[in-house]
């Protein structure tokens, strides 16, 4: 009952995508610092780029149709893209690890995460897969491949090696 009351008022005012993002800046507040937030700028930045460029590709070839939108941006929410789009990327280069299972670890858990986040929007009814163009696992390979490019552009971006050098 509960529930359903809340997704009626999200329904009502277009407002799940802003409390996503509204989440997910709560995420960065507790744990960023601003120099933290600073360093991982760019990253962050470039998820929302490559998160928005594949959310498009996909609702234009009609995967999935992302509905309930406030500040639309394409077909996009732009919540989506400044939320949690924008905060996984940060969190990635905030939370990595040094060693290259604990990046892998790090990457395949974000991209769990994600995916989980991504169930409960079509749970909830925010957004609908085409099932037979898409499936949850393809979700989750998307956002590996996109956190890898993530930390590749991280590497790049800062000039970093990741083997020692001898």
């Amino acid at each position: 009952m509960i529930l359903e009351n809340f997704i009626d008022f999200l329904d009502t005012y277009n407002l799940p995508w802003l409390i996503l993002a509204i989440l997910s800046w709560i995420v960065i507040y507790f744990t960023c610092s601003f120099n933290q937030f600073l360093h991982g700028l760019p990253v962050a930045l470039w998820t929302m780029t490559i998160g928005g460029i594949l959310e498009h590709f996909f609702i234009n070839e009609k995967f999935w149709q992302q509905r309930y939108i406030l500040v639309q941006l394409g077909e996009l929410d732009l919540f989506v893209l400044i939320g949690p789009f924008f905060t996984i990327g940060l969190l990635l280069i905030r939370f990595l690890p040094r060693s290259p299972w604990g990046k892998f670890l790090l990457i395949f858990m974000f991209s769990m995460l994600s995916t989980v986040i991504e169930l409960l929007s079509v749970k909830l009814g925010f957004l609908e897969y085409h099932p037979e163009k898409w499936g949850i696992l393809y979700s989750l390979v998307a956002y590996y491949l996109g956190l890898m490019s993530a930390l590749g552009f991280y590497y790049i971006f800062y000039n970093k090696t990741t083997l020692k050098s001898s």
